[in-house]
């Protein structure tokens, strides 16, 4: 089997294609590689953010269930039903001072 010049040329030629495609392949392969690694770095980003965001929407929900809780229905009349109780045990308090101080008022100098 012999060579001539035609299959050289054309050998010569397919190593250059061969050599010129692994090169394009080679930068394109170091450029996607490089895409890759700034995806990543945003993605991570990303998630950081997310992580914040799900932090605070959850302290959120746990203030707005403890205040929900506090200003449930059923709590503001228990409430209400221990303040109407403190304020007519403070009414009676009140009198029993006032007849106390006009008892011991009346029989010694006024303090």
């Amino acid at each position: 089997m012999e060579f001539g010049v035609r299959e050289l040329v054309q050998f010569g030629t397919l190593l250059a294609s061969l050599a010129g495609a692994f090169a394009v392949v080679k930068s394109q392969l170091a450029r996607v590689i490089q895409d890759i690694k700034t995806m990543n770095m945003e993605i991570h980003e990303l998630n950081t953010r997310l992580d914040r965001a799900e932090s605070s929407t959850a302290v959120f929900t746990h203030q707005i269930s403890v205040l929900g809780a506090i200003l449930s229905p059923d709590k503001l009349a228990d409430q209400h039903r221990e303040i109407a109780s403190m304020r007519s045990s403070l009414d009676s308090l009140t009198s029993e001072v006032s007849t106390l101080r006009h008892m011991h008022n009346g029989s010694h100098p006024p303090i």
